[in-house]
């Protein structure tokens, strides 16, 4: 019980101290609201036309559900430049010698990601509502997808960040690790029509998923079935937890 205890208050520490540097970063909440707003207003009505998908949904809606996905996860990956910063300013030499638990800052640090991209999951939805059809036929799916999406990046964020000493190679390494999964995964383009390599690599790539799932969620339309879907992010999840926080304790001990 009194193990428990440390988990939640090393937790609860992490949870305030990351809540706090996304509260007072107002920057970072325009931009993060700013560009799908303006990305779909500006390519994704343009292409509605022309670009609609095989059951009729309009293709803004389905980018618009496709750039949620992408501020899910590069914010959830992003997150991990914490952790570079920590090691610049000295504070995460600091850390070593706390009694904080690897777990308990892990888990406090994904439950902030997961609280702030919930709040831009939410403002988003309401604000692309107003010009594309976008809506909440299924909001388990959409709940499903936020909790996997953020747990997942965000222990790829903290496996990235650990082998680095500044923010600009974290950035270069963590662009050209996920600008790959982005691009097959659907969030721009239905996998279906990819050629055969691609849609190949798409069905392998665990974002495919997510994005299909969140577009379930929002549309009501998906390309493979959402039971499916949500059952392997959530296992998925399950195993990218534990490799967070075993690389968490690694980086402390560098």
């Amino acid at each position: 019980m009194s193990a428990l205890l440390d988990v939640y208050r090393d937790a609860a520490a992490i949870f305030y101290r990351e809540w706090l540097r996304y509260k007072r970063d107002r920057a970072y909440w325009v931009g993060q609201l700013a560009f799908p707003l303006l990305f779909v207003a500006l390519i994704g009505l343009g292409l509605d036309e022309v670009a609609s998908g095989a059951d009729g949904s309009r293709y803004s809606a389905r980018l618009a559900a496709g750039l949620l996905a992408l501020v899910l996860s590069s914010g959830a990956v992003g997150g991990g430049i914490t952790l570079v910063d920590d090691r610049e300013s000295g504070f995460l030499r600091a850390l070593c010698v706390a009694p904080l638990g690897a777990t308990g800052a892990v888990l406090g640090k994904v439950a902030a990601r997961w609280v702030v991209s919930g709040a831009l999951l939410g403002l988003l939805i309401l604000a692309f509502s107003f010009f594309t059809p976008l809506a909440v036929p299924h909001p388990w799916a959409v709940l499903v997808a936020l909790t996997a999406l953020t747990v997942c990046f965000s222990a790829l964020g903290v496996a990235l960040a650990v082998w680095f000493l500044g923010s600009e190679s974290f950035r270069l390494i963590a662009a050209l690790v996920t600008v790959p999964l982005y691009l097959l995964s659907g969030m721009f383009y239905t996998v279906e029509r990819l050629p055969a390599v691609a849609r190949v690599l798409a069905t392998a790539n665990p974002l495919t998923y997510g994005v299909d799932l969140l577009r379930y969620g929002l549309l009501g339309t998906s390309e493979f079935s959402p039971e499916a879907s949500a059952l392997g992010l959530l296992v998925l999840s399950a195993l990218c937890l534990p490799l967070a926080i075993w690389a968490y304790r690694t980086g402390l001990r560098r």
